[in-house]
């Protein structure tokens, strides 16, 4: 097991190093070519587009979850059936999304959207194919969770890995000689469909004579996945509800500044709960394999040490960030106006709560016990874009941002009691630990925000020197308050006997 997670944290790592890349190169690449306000309908147009990633409507979740339980308890008829049946439902909706990505030209987006500064037909034509690139998304993320069936997960995302930096670098070289929209969206899909040809041969490859086609495939079988994997989508669709479903919130409202503003502090946070998250899948397939083996016991060990872990790191992460937000502005963007202490404060809490919850989900995510999760989270998503109309039109970003924290601390401890219920209502499972991280954030954060206003006013070198200082601050806090010795013990333990042979 613990040769699978570290392989697993290797890959995911490789995922943070792309992703910190495509994040930190794409804001500035795009607004030197083309200004901030060019930038922000970019973001927009993209944002919206990725909606039509909600076609998988959670199938590629729920039957990567399924299959593996099927394959380790060896019920080869019923497994031939669920791959063959999912796979041919998945490719009937990117078919529909194939038509959907056509009919754009139809549609006014620039009216829609409100965008001004790009061509109506630059935005139909960048609509397509970005469309185009939502749906062999769909197919590759297909292809590339199969790999966890033969229990190498970590394989399937060395090719996501590879998948997005391709994308990335594409979007980057084309960005820099200042190409039209659509020529950039149409780079993306380009490249992102050649490298799904490599997924798929490699998939074959590892897969040696388990079945990877349509034969088997029958109506009633895809109908019966519909329902779970419906409730898979609706937790899909949170993306949309906590990033572009704002953002055009925001464009209408409060116009592309905004927009932007919002998208740099969240790129910013999200590099910080990227890692978090990291941690998370790295033990969601020993989740899957222990729940398909019925060892609740060893589930229940996987939840507590991986709760001090996560915990232990999310203040660091997510504080840490802010420590460093001005350093990041001014060297990343050339921009140190666009830091707030507010909005980053803020949006450090919010993303700490992300991530609890994110963490907390995959019990229910990685065991297809998912359908109250997903009602809990899809209906506090569509209740926080509601109330934030309001809130957003009378105090602006802010606004937004209080009803967004609250919305992600009431996920959280529904998330919580579901989870008790997965693992029987067992009493070693409370609140006690997420109190106890609120109390050290609370208690954290104003002083890290005194930090980066003692160093602002000083050279960028002592900006520096006190972010870290605040930072080893958090590691010392947080390796003893959450019991972190215990974590390390346990890790030294399992590798004892390894080390003496």
């Amino acid at each position: 097991m613990i040769k699978r997670i570290l392989k697993m944290f290797g890959a995911l790592g490789s995922n943070i190093g792309i992703t910190l890349l495509t994040q930190f190169l794409l804001p500035p690449a795009f607004i030197h070519s083309y200004g901030v306000n060019k930038y922000g309908e970019w973001l927009v147009l993209a944002g919206t587009l990725s909606y039509l990633s909600t076609l998988n409507f959670g199938i590629t979740s729920y039957a990567s979850n399924e299959l593996t339980m099927l394959h380790k308890r060896g019920e080869v008829d019923k497994f031939r059936e669920l791959q063959a049946s999912t796979l041919g439902l998945l490719l009937g909706l990117v078919c529909f999304g194939l038509v959907i990505s056509a009919s754009i030209f139809l549609m006014p987006l620039n009216r829609m959207l409100h965008l001004s500064t790009v061509s109506e037909i630059d935005v139909q034509l960048t609509g397509f194919f970005l469309g185009l690139q939502m749906m062999t998304q769909i197919l590759v993320g297909y292809y590339a969770s199969m790999f966890m069936v033969v229990e190498q997960t970590h394989r399937g995302y060395f090719w996501l890995n590879m998948n997005k930096l391709s994308v990335a670098l594409a979007c980057v070289a084309l960005a820099m000689f200042k190409a039209q929209f659509h020529i950039i969206a149409l780079g993306q899909f380009l490249a992102l469909l050649i490298m799904t040809l490599f997924v798929v041969f490699d998939l074959k490859r590892r897969f040696g004579e388990l079945p990877l086609g349509l034969k088997g495939a029958n109506w009633k079988t895809a109908k019966a996945t519909l329902t779970p994997s419906g409730m898979f989508a609706l937790m899909l669709l949170q993306n949309f509800l906590t990033f572009q479903g704002p953002m055009i919130m925001l464009q209408w409202i409060l116009g592309p500044k905004a927009v932007v503003i919002f998208s740099i502090s969240r790129t910013i946070l999200s590099s910080a709960r990227q890692m978090l998250s990291n941690l998370t899948l790295a033990i969601a397939p020993e989740i899957t394999f222990s729940f398909a083996d019925r060892n609740m016991k060893k589930m229940l060990h996987i939840f507590h040490y991986s709760e001090k872990v996560v915990f232990g790191v999310i203040p660091v992460a997510n504080l840490g960030a802010v420590l460093f937000s001005p350093i990041l502005l001014q060297l990343w963007l050339h921009k140190p106006f666009l830091y707030d202490p507010y909005t980053y404060g803020l949006m450090a809490l919010i993303s700490a709560a992300m991530s609890m919850r994110e963490h907390k989900q995959f019990y229910q995510f990685a065991t297809n016990r998912h359908k109250r999760m997903s009602i809990i989270v899809f209906l506090s998503n569509i209740v926080m874009i509601i109330v934030s109309i309001p809130m957003t039109m009378k105090f602006g970003l802010l606004g937004f941002m209080y009803v967004w924290l609250l919305s992600e601390v009431a996920q959280m401890g529904l998330i919580y009691y579901e989870n008790k219920r997965l693992f029987n209502n067992d009493p070693s499972i409370n609140l006690f630990p997420v109190l106890k991280l609120w109390l050290v954030l609370l208690v954290s954060l104003p002083i890290c925000l005194g930090l980066v206003h003692f160093a602002q006013q000083r050279s960028l070198i002592v900006v520096g020197a006190v972010a870290v200082a605040g930072v080893a601050m958090l590691c010392v806090e947080s390796y003893f308050v959450f019991g972190l010795k215990d974590v390390w013990d346990e890790f030294q333990q399992k590798r004892q006997p390894r080390a003496l042979v």
